[in-house]
């Protein structure tokens, strides 16, 4: 079962304005940030990337308040990039909002910053942005500066070096095409698509459907971004994906818009109302795109790693985007492992989301075997690399796909219409008890682990704050179901 192919809204920002210019050069501003952002989610676009323009120009990343103002109004993915020199500057920006980051020129001067976030954050969290610019037939040279800093490397060679280094996706975007709106450079696309073995999102020129097409037909290309075509209305992320959908096989374009239409009406008897939530505050994470989803199904939220505070809570979310021993040390360094535990056994409800999840386990072998909080039973393991038929798969595992309901799944909502949710991760659950089961997915054709409850625990791998209306209505169900428990 594939996952879905992305089509990502790119949205270049200069302080606070949504800017454009042609082959990096001639920046104006196109629009506001915030309205753009709202029109493509609600088009259906899988993703928004943002990348600040000038920011290594001035050494500086001006991008955390907009992330905070826009993930609380639209619930899809953030990819963020611009000015990331350092694991704060990252931290940073996902603590805001986004829920990966792009680094490309610090790379360029010193790759190791690559491993250094991967080893913070996960590789799943890290994508390497190449702005790729051509210097002769079948040869490109890596750009850096925003297109205008020339590096001496060539695109190809810095592919397999990124990789090698722990990026897990790639941003490759065409220098010469990039808002030009005359079409992408396929030579570029193919000698990509034959390069990379992480998810990869290509961009630069696309202007009409069929090139979309012709690149998400390639087997490892994961999505394209487009960027000034959507500014200029040229193209419409709904006319793309319905064009996509009778082309691409079945499940390659995700068929439920994930749509702004969440309502708290609809959850006028949810036991949320009043509530408070307590989100464990450990350094890691994207905590407020789930105090963001919280607030918008009806409770109230309260960030903090102060356990008296948390303690007043009725029920506790451990967020995660990162590397499990990290993510661990973390905890034991706050003595928020102890508390965790503590209240597990008191019966409190506890939502682990993505990496929360798996440090509720007993294990992880992320970088070497790390002991987990052991309040779920299985340990989690890497994702297989092949498929049943020998066939490689890609990892990280990232974008959208479908759920299926697990043994344990005991809840009125109905599955039998495909409901994609958004996952990021490269790591997933084993020797979990079937009877605790709540959801499957698929990486290929391997099934996994999607969510998990035992007793007054539950864990998500995916992420339903950034899985749009579904994925609230996912959230607001498990939360009350737990709460009522109580």
């Amino acid at each position: 079962m594939p996952l879905s192919k992305r089509i990502v809204a790119r949205l270049d920002v200069k302080g606070t304005r949504l800017i454009k210019g042609i082959r990096f050069e001639g920046l104006r501003v196109v629009g506001d940030l915030e309205e753009a952002a709202m029109k493509y989610a609600q088009q259906g676009a899988d993703e928004l990337l943002y990348i600040d323009a000038v920011a290594s120009l001035y050494g500086r990343n001006t991008l955390e308040e907009t992330l905070r103002s826009i993930s609380r109004r639209v619930f899809i993915p953030i990819t963020a990039g611009g000015g990331v020199r350092s694991v704060s500057d990252a931290a940073s920006l996902l603590s805001a909002g986004a829920d990966k980051v792009a680094v490309n020129s610090a790379a360029l001067c010193r790759p190791n910053i690559i491993t250094e976030l991967a080893k913070c954050f996960g590789s799943q969290c890290v994508v390497a942005s190449i702005q790729a610019r051509s210097i002769g037939p079948g040869l490109w040279e890596a750009m850096g500066e925003a297109g205008r800093e020339r590096s001496g490397r060539d695109v190809m060679e810095w592919i397999r070096e990124v990789q090698s280094l722990g990026a897990g996706e790639l941003l490759i975007t065409s220098v010469d095409q990039d808002g030009t709106c005359s079409g992408p450079d396929q030579d570029l696309i193919q000698a990509v698509n034959e390069a990379t073995n992480v998810p990869t999102i290509v961009g630069g020129g696309f202007s009409e459907c069929e090139q979309a097409l012709n690149a998400l037909r390639k087997v490892k290309i994961s999505g394209i971004s487009i960027g000034a075509s959507l500014h200029y209305n040229r193209l419409e992320v709904s006319a793309i994906k319905s064009y996509l959908k009778t082309r691409l096989a079945p499940g390659s374009i995700r068929s439920d818009i994930a749509s702004l239409s969440y309502s708290r009406k609809s959850n006028k008897d949810s036991v949320l109302r009043g509530r408070k939530i307590g989100i464990i505050d450990y350094g890691m994470g994207n905590q407020q795109s789930l105090i963001n989803a919280f607030e918008k199904i009806g409770a109230d939220v309260l960030l903090s790693s102060d356990q008296e505070v948390l303690n007043q809570c009725s029920l506790l979310a451990l967020p995660g985007v990162g590397a499990f021993p990290q993510g661990i040390k973390k905890l034991v360094d706050l003595e928020l492992d102890l508390f965790i535990s503590k209240s597990a056994d008191q019966g409190k409800p506890i939502i682990g989301i993505c990496l929360g999840m798996q440090m509720l386990f007993e294990s992880s072998d992320e970088f070497g075997k790390t002991k987990g909080l052991g309040i779920l039973s299985g340990r989690v393991t890497r994702l297989p690399p092949n498929d049943v038929d020998g066939t490689k798969l890609t990892i990280p595992h990232i974008g959208w796909n479908n759920l299926e309901t697990g043994p344990a799944w005991a809840f009125p909502w109905d599955l039998n219409q495909p409901k994609s949710q958004y996952f990021v991760h490269s790591y997933a659950a084993l020797d979990v008890p079937a009877s605790t089961i709540l959801l499957n997915s698929y990486h290929g054709n391997h099934l996994f682990v999607a969510a998990v409850r035992e007793k007054n625990i539950c864990g998500l791998q995916f992420h339903p704050e950034r899985s749009g209306a579904s994925g609230l209505e996912i959230l607001s169900l498990i939360s009350n179901n737990l709460l009522q428990m109580k």
